[in-house]
């Protein structure tokens, strides 16, 4: 099985991923909250947790679904405008959001816990199923050309990301506190993810529409 994913897809991707890993977002607000109260060591489960939750729907909704619909053109370009125009919202979403803010620590959990709380927060977000539906698919190759080894690439880079960012955010979570509890700053922070956005998804644009 050989891979048709070109560079510039991976390092629109590698963009696009590092845009929705290291913003802030219930996921990575979590895993701040847990690195504050805690410590980075013991937010691991919770870590672990959310990346089984993301491994399980890039199996259902990316593998299983390019798989699906190889070799159909109507579904796969219908596919691609729709994750583009994914990403145009989520950058609407972030550029008129007036922040988030960081959940206060509670008592101390288990290992078990953290894991199932990883978990359900990775399963309870509703945008994984578009985003690794519609959105993963078109960075790969198009139409009879895409391959389960692409999203497997794909797939490999969103979880190390996503265990990176995790890992950052608790690990300098008391450095960047100040900056997320910051209404003005934060407000900058998802401006600027917003314009990252819309760049990852003029691009994109460009790329199939020739």
């Amino acid at each position: 099985m050989t891979s048709a994913l070109t560079l510039s897809s991976f390092l629109y991707f590698l963009l696009f991923c590092a845009t929705m890993t290291f913003s802030p977002g219930p996921m990575t607000l979590l895993l701040l909250s847990l690195g504050l109260k805690d410590g980075l060591r013991s937010s691991i489960p919770a870590q672990i947790g959310a990346s089984v939750s993301y491994l399980i729907s890039i199996l259902i909704f990316a593998v299983g679904f390019s798989e699906l619909i190889k070799g159909n053109l109507a579904i796969t370009q219908t596919i691609q405008f729709v994750g583009v125009a994914y990403i145009l919202y989520l950058a609407y979403k972030q550029w008129t959001s007036s922040g988030v803010s960081i959940n206060k620590a509670g008592a101390v959990e288990g290992s078990r816990s953290l894991f199932g709380k990883g978990l359900l927060t990775g399963f309870s977000n509703p945008k994984t199923i578009i985003m690794f539906s519609a959105v993963f698919p078109q960075f790969a190759g198009a139409g009879e050309h895409s391959s389960a080894a692409d999203i497997a690439i794909l797939g490999a880079t969103f979880l190390l990301l996503q265990f990176a960012s995790g890992c950052l955010y608790c690990y300098f979570g008391q450095r960047i506190k100040h900056v997320l509890e910051n209404p003005k700053r934060r407000v900058l922070l998802q401006r600027i993810t917003a314009v990252l956005l819309l760049g990852v998804a003029l691009m994109l644009a460009r790329g199939f529409s020739h």
